[in-house]
């Protein structure tokens, strides 16, 4: 069987969404992710035509906007301004050590999205769109037109601050070294890390008091606390200011207040080539899906390519992945599948087409 046939027929009416295309320049790749680059198509007509009649395995085009896209060497192109795209990737272990984990990145994504792009950035949700890359894990991309023309280190304090590079929250705490002083604190209706931190310590003192201290066990030590740290003074409370503070130093990196891993490389750099949305990734066979509702998305379910049961026969051991709800395979057995498994085992080079 053809792979690229399937993946032809699929972008016969592939859904395909790029702003300002005759604006991008475009790679392609079928031994590695990126071949050729320098290409470039007038609209998405054209574009289509190209992926039906050539179809590369990996497509990606530029989040750059460019005056002369197809130009080389690269300072020709003129550049015009820039999505700003954030990649969240899992590393792990074992060729299928990925897909168990792409369930819980979701989180990631969501913080990402709601506490910093939206909230903290002020940027409008209509700004933002989530793409599955296809194999480990997400693209955020972001296309507000007062963030498009920012240069690149401005882009990398963007993720230094996603990241929390040299966050101490010991810092939210300026009184702290005043003899004798109340000890004043971020509140829950604040902003940024210390809107976060308050209210992920509330939610803490809440759901695991003891976790702090045995004393917030009881009822009333505990709201007495709670009260206070809404009003921005961590002094109500029995506890030594000084141990107070060197709890809330240690729980601190318990309560995820934010920091996100995402690569900045891909966000700082201005001629990066990104996956095309809902184009096919040329390694699992499943599509770079654009994602509306993402605690409701199932890359395996959402993001394969439809069509009927192949027949395959795997060529090594499989484990059991309830991502793909396929149980274990071992080698020489033969299976018939839905099509996007089919091909997703095929293109993990774990089986044959049979």
């Amino acid at each position: 069987m053809n792979i690229r046939n399937i993946f032809a027929k699929y972008y016969e009416t592939a859904d395909i969404r790029i702003p300002e295309i005759e604006k991008r320049e475009f790679g392609i790749g079928n031994n590695k992710k990126i071949d050729a680059r320098h290409l470039n198509f007038a609209n998405v007509s054209e574009f289509r035509k190209y992926l039906c009649m050539n179809t590369p395995m990996f497509v990606s085009h530029s989040t750059a906007y460019y005056r002369f896209p197809g130009a080389t060497p690269i300072q020709k192109k003129h550049w015009l301004y820039a999505d700003i795209v954030f990649d969240l990737d899992i590393h792990a272990e074992g060729k299928y050590g990925v897909y168990p984990l792409l369930e819980n990145m979701k989180k990631d994504v969501v913080r990402l999205v709601e506490d910093f792009i939206v909230n903290d950035f002020g940027i409008e949700r209509q700004h933002v769109m989530i793409v599955f890359s296809g194999n480990r894990g997400y693209h955020v991309h972001v296309r507000d037109p007062r963030y498009m023309k920012m240069g690149g280190e401005e882009r990398r304090e963007l993720v230094d601050y996603i990241m929390g590079q040299g966050l101490n929250y010991l810092d939210f705490f300026p009184s702290r070294e005043t003899v004798h002083s109340k000890l004043m604190g971020p509140r829950p209706d604040e902003g940024g890390y210390r809107g976060r931190f308050a209210r992920k310590l509330i939610k803490k003192l809440e759901e695991d008091p003891t976790a702090i201290s045995r004393i917030f066990k009881k009822d009333q030590p505990r709201k007495f606390f709670i009260d206070g740290i809404k009003e921005g003074n961590y002094s109500k409370t029995t506890l030594k200011l000084d141990d107070l503070l060197n709890r809330l130093s240690l729980i601190a990196q318990d309560l995820s207040v934010g920091t996100v891993n995402t690569d900045v490389a891909v966000t700082q750099d201005l001629s990066k080539l990104i996956r095309v949305p809902n184009s096919v990734h040329g390694e699992t066979g499943l599509i770079a899906k654009i994602v509306d509702d993402i605690e409701a998305f199932s890359p395996f379910e959402d993001a394969g390519i439809n069509g009927e049961n192949r027949r395959i026969k795997f060529i090594e051991d499989v484990p059991e992945l309830e991502i793909t709800e396929t149980k274990e395979f071992r080698k020489e057995d033969m299976a018939e599948l839905p099509l996007h498994k089919a091909l997703f085992f095929v293109l993990r080079k774990s089986a044959v087409w049979a």
